[in-house]
């Protein structure tokens, strides 16, 4: 599935894979991200042939020109969880909105462990 909108020029298409990356970029580099996590059996095989699965632990669901997106991380362990959680979440809303145009309605961050 892919994000549509259309403005005063034409109608976007704009792919979830593209989306996925952006949101991918924007989790490795927020501080107390130690590496997003696969929740899909696809990604597991492709890292068996030593191959990043674009959007790896990324999920996204769009409805009505709004994104709702899931990010499945491991954080950093002795970094304060709630506020790595927030910065991440901010950021990627700032860099989605700003990179497709349309508003992004829910992030939702998973952590599933720590990483020492």
């Amino acid at each position: 599935m892919a994000l549509h909108t259309t403005n005063i020029y034409g109608g976007i298409t704009i792919a979830d894979e593209a989306v996925a990356m952006v949101v991918s970029k924007v989790a490795r580099e927020c501080y107390g991200v130690a590496e997003l996590v696969s929740r899909r059996l696809s990604d597991s095989v492709l890292s068996l042939f030593n191959r990043e699965p674009v959007g790896k632990g990324v999920k996204l669901v769009t409805v009505d020109s709004r994104i709702f997106i899931d990010i499945y991380v491991l954080i950093v362990d002795g970094v304060n969880v709630e506020a790595v959680v927030e910065s991440l979440r901010s950021a990627v809303v700032y860099h989605v909105e700003r990179f497709t145009g349309m508003r992004v309605k829910a992030v939702n961050v998973h952590v599933l462990g720590m990483k020492l």
